[in-house]
């Protein structure tokens, strides 16, 4: 199942899609995000979250806030989720 979540914060959305399968994050992918190259560093967290199976990861350096944004996305992603 694929699950959408979203999170704003200063003047960017950031939007995300969480696959799950057998309770595993299996793939997140980015469907809207600020395009400075510190949106696209943040991207890295995703990776983490992947494969560490969890949201309690470590930031990219340097682009923290929109890394914390991206994690809270994927967070709302999760949470609609599991109240469905």
């Amino acid at each position: 199942m694929a699950y959408q979540g979203q999170f704003s914060h200063s003047k960017t959305t950031c939007t995300v899609e969480a696959t799950i399968k057998d309770h595993r994050i299996m793939e997140i992918n980015v469907l809207e995000n600020g395009r400075t190259e510190y949106a696209k560093k943040a991207e890295e967290v995703l990776e983490r979250v992947k494969g560490q199976q969890t949201l309690k990861v470590d930031v990219v350096s340097g682009a923290t806030t929109t890394s914390k944004a991206l994690l809270k996305a994927v967070e709302n992603a999760l949470s609609s989720g599991a109240a469905k």
